[in-house]
């Protein structure tokens, strides 16, 4: 298949880390993030449920042969899609073909390597939403039936599956129902109401949640300390509760109060870049509506 997607690479970006060590910075700037994305579950913020589920099966050898991850955008669904794809796949530091599957990919192995440098022939993103049609899924449906190359499992990752068409939809189904052992499909959404029930029935469902203000706002301060910004605890929470249960939205705009402030940041610049008003005017509002 030559799919254009995004690149399954973006698994391997650094974490946060968990020493306070700021990452090398590349000549080329990345937006906060793609510079933190996750490459472990262990690096993932408010989806308890989904990798204690993910751990269990995999720990007892219950695989699935169908994902379905749902949930608002930028809450980890792609992210959780291309960590399952690497952990399915691992066969540890010392390249132990009986290592694995695991829940902590070494993200040194050969398979790790090749599938974070978007290079392992095994492991195929489809975005459904720039390939709609039933001759995309019949392309992919006919390279199912072929074994992987050299991973333990040949991994489907559909990203926005719910725009696919009916007739893409209805191609896939008997594939989705009964796939060869060999085959993993991982699909995500931002819109389930819009993903057929024949479709739901046939995946394991994992529903993502937004994240917590608390939570962001920890994970927020840990990256503006590692990018060296100096920024108030209630800009934090500002910018955690603006996010609205969004990691990634949450990173965008602290990348901007970052760029906006120059790394000095404090409440009346962050209420400035959201055009919030300020809270006195607020309470004064409040006061005279009171007083009629």
């Amino acid at each position: 298949m030559t799919d254009k997607k995004s690149p399954v690479s973006q698994v391997s970006q650094v974490p946060v880390s968990e020493t306070g060590d700021k990452p090398q910075e590349s000549e080329q700037y990345r937006v906060l993030a793609r510079k933190y994305r996750p490459a472990t579950f262990k690096d993932m913020i408010g989806q308890d449920a989904m990798i204690r589920v993910l751990g269990n099966a995999i720990s007892s050898g219950r695989l699935a042969h169908a994902f379905m991850l749902t949930g608002v955008r930028g809450v980890g669904k792609t992210t959780s899609a291309r960590i399952i794809a690497l952990g399915l796949n691992c066969i540890g530091p010392d390249n132990d073909p009986d290592y694995g599957p695991t829940t902590e990919p070494c993200g040194k192995c050969t398979h790790c390597t090749s599938i974070s440098e978007d290079r392992h022939v095994d492991v195929l993103e489809m975005d459904a939403a720039s390939r709609t049609g039933v001759d995309d899924i019949r392309e992919l449906i006919e390279g199912v039936r072929y074994r992987p190359t050299s991973a333990r499992y040949k991994v489907y990752i559909i990203d926005e599956v719910h725009m696919l068409s009916k007739n893409a939809f209805n191609a896939l189904l008997k594939t989705l129902e009964e796939p060869p052992e060999h085959v993993k499909f991982i699909l995500a959404t931002t819109e389930i109401r819009k993903v057929p029930v024949t479709v739901l029935s046939r995946c394991q469902r994992f529903d993502l949640r937004r994240v917590e203000v608390g939570e962001l706002s920890e994970h927020f301060a840990r990256i503006a300390k590692l990018e060296g910004a100096d920024i108030s605890e209630t800009a934090i929470k500002l910018i955690a509760r603006a996010a609205d249960g969004s990691v990634r939205d949450g990173l965008s705009l602290l990348d901007q109060a970052i760029s906006h402030t120059d790394h000095v940041i404090g409440e009346d610049e962050v209420r400035d870049m959201l055009g919030l008003a300020d809270r006195s005017q607020s309470f004064d509002t409040f006061e005279a509506a009171l007083k009629g």
